[in-house]
């Protein structure tokens, strides 16, 4: 059948197959068959109104729904027609299998026929790429190829197309091809990838570093006798000058009284008691201030003994007396 006659009566074909396809396809169940039936009916008005892409549309889903012969060799056709001649030889070659397989014989012919033709007009497309690695993943507009379609060429759609090759420690690479709507070789070379640039180590959080805690310097050993000499020192001292001045000033209010009556340690019988007590007292009060003269000795060796501080101070000590309402004593302060 020449070529001419096959669009000449593309209405009449139609018809033809859509009978001889009904009766030898499988069969849908539910409401899938009769949907399938309406879109392949409004795919052929639409065809013989010349609007092949809604046409085409209408095919594609009808034969998704069932799929039938002859909804694919119309479909096959409606691509031809919007210029998707890869398309349209793929599907023209399912076609002839099938009827090879079930018959009729005329469509097998047929679709040989017109499969004859599309193969002088459609463009083809070879992807190169000399040793290509093992992990290497190849996309054809996203879809994934297999490394058996490198270095062959095999039809293409006319149209803008993007071929991509990636692969495991390397850098990505793609290309855009523009593929003429009529017969043509199109050649894509992909270059060996380049290596990708080595990932920086990660780095884990630094973890927030709590302010290390300063241990106190220990304490030198002169600087701990020497303040327990002071400590212990001024405080005897203290004691020592309460006692002997709370003494001696007993021993001297008894000593002005006894004056009054007594001569040259000579006391009448009556006093002599008073006598011995101011004595007692005098001696009580010498005690109390030897007491002060060694504790204040003592606390001025352990300030000696003190480390010096810094460079412009030093320990200091204060002697400061006490002297109030029923109180007399020594205040020692650092």
């Amino acid at each position: 059948m020449k070529r001419g006659l096959l669009f000449l009566g593309s209405g009449a074909l139609l018809g033809a197959v859509t009978l001889s396809g009904a009766a030898s396809a499988q069969r849908a169940q539910g409401a899938v068959k009769p949907m399938a039936e309406a879109l392949f009916w409004q795919g052929r008005d639409l065809f013989k109104q010349g609007q092949y892409p809604e046409a085409c549309a209408k095919f594609e889903e009808s034969h998704r729904l069932e799929p039938k012969p002859g909804t694919l060799l119309n479909l096959a056709v409606c691509h031809e027609k919007v210029g998707m001649l890869a398309t349209a030889w793929a599907e023209l070659g399912s076609v002839e299998e099938i009827a090879r397989r079930e018959g009729p014989e005329e469509r097998a012919a047929f679709a040989r026929a017109e499969r004859a033709a599309l193969e002088r007009r459609i463009a083809r497309i070879e992807i190169r790429m000399d040793a290509p690695p093992a992990s290497l993943r190849l996309t054809l507009d996203g879809e994934p190829l297999s490394g058996a379609a490198l270095n062959a060429p095999f039809p293409i759609d006319p149209g803008r197309h993007r071929v991509a090759a990636a692969a495991p420690g390397k850098k990505a690479w793609s290309t855009a091809v523009d593929v003429p709507p009529e017969r043509a070789s199109i050649v894509v070379t992909i270059p060996a990838l380049e290596d990708a640039p080595a990932a920086p180590p990660s780095r884990a959080p630094r973890a927030a570093l709590a302010p290390r805690a300063t241990a106190a310097a220990p304490e030198a050993p002169a600087d701990g006798v020497g303040r327990t000499l002071m400590a212990m020192g001024f405080s005897v001292g203290a004691a020592g000058l309460m006692v002997g001045a709370v003494a001696g000033a007993l021993t001297l209010a008894r000593s002005g009284a006894l004056a009054e009556v007594c001569a040259d340690d000579r006391c009448p019988p009556s006093r002599g008691g008073d006598l011995s007590t101011a004595r007692t007292l005098a001696n009580v009060s010498n005690a109390g201030f030897a007491v002060l003269a060694v504790g204040a000795g003592v606390g001025l060796a352990g300030l000696l003994m003190l480390p010096s501080q810094d460079a412009t101070a030093s320990p200091r000590a204060a002697l400061t007396p006490v002297l109030g309402a029923g109180a007399i004593g020594l205040r020692v302060s650092f």
